[in-house]
């Protein structure tokens, strides 16, 4: 598992793996993918944005009960962001704004897929969207109150985490479509389930580097004054 955090006495909430820290093994392949649109030089922008129009679609193939439709439109909103990047570096066209960009449609792509599935589950769909934009925000909140960077935080339930369990959810539902319904809402159960202990996870590493940023005093400057809750 590849991490920032290196401690050689870590505690196991801190040892849990991502599916999202294997991208740098499926790099070849996302580079095969990402060449037609190096070649044609498409601006990475646009491929960032193509999987707004997909995630549309899978939602309403979600929403109408369309499992076999959803299962091929679920991949296809989601791999635009594991191919932006790649096109974005071969361009010379990498930015601060276009990685602050690609993150933000990301997760826009991720509300409107979990929308449709409201139409199908509406509580379990609500959970799995409202712990997964909690989990999300573990994580920016803490650098309001400590000087840090972006590094690998040690958690479940990251956006590759619940897409694969949504696909997983979805073939199956696709296999057995008399049930799909009841499929994808245990689906979505849990997901809600492994957000929110991906939730709990994040607040106690959170605990760890703001202890940790206390000794070194990198705690931000407006707080040094007066610890504030």
């Amino acid at each position: 598992c590849h991490t920032h955090v290196r401690h050689s006495k870590s505690p196991l909430w801190m040892s849990f793996c991502m599916l999202g820290q294997f991208r740098t093994t499926l790099r070849p392949f996302f580079a095969a993918l990402a060449q037609p649109f190096i070649s044609a030089r498409v601006d990475p922008t646009i491929i960032t944005l193509l999987g707004i129009p997909f995630a549309l679609a899978g939602a309403y193939a979600f929403a109408t009960h369309q499992w076999g439709w959803a299962l091929i439109l679920l991949p296809l909103a989601g791999i635009w962001d594991a191919i932006d990047g790649t096109v974005a570096r071969a361009q010379g066209k990498q930015s601060l704004w276009g990685n602050y960009f690609e993150t933000m449609i990301d997760k826009l792509v991720e509300i409107i897929l979990f929308i449709g599935l409201a139409f199908v589950a509406p509580i379990p769909a609500i959970a799995a969207l409202g712990f997964g934009l909690l989990s999300s925000y573990a994580k920016p909140r803490v650098a309001l109150v400590i000087i840090t960077d972006n590094r690998d935080w040690p958690a479940i339930g990251e956006h590759a985490d619940k897409m694969v369990l949504l696909f997983a959810g979805t073939l199956w539902a696709a296999l057995s479509p008399a049930q799909g319904m009841s499929i994808i809402s245990i689906t979505l159960g849990l997901i809600a389930l492994i957000s929110l202990i991906g939730t709990l996870q994040r607040m106690k590493y959170a605990k760890h580097l703001i202890h940790e940023a206390e000794k070194k005093g990198t705690i931000l400057p407006y707080l040094k004054a007066g610890k504030e809750r």
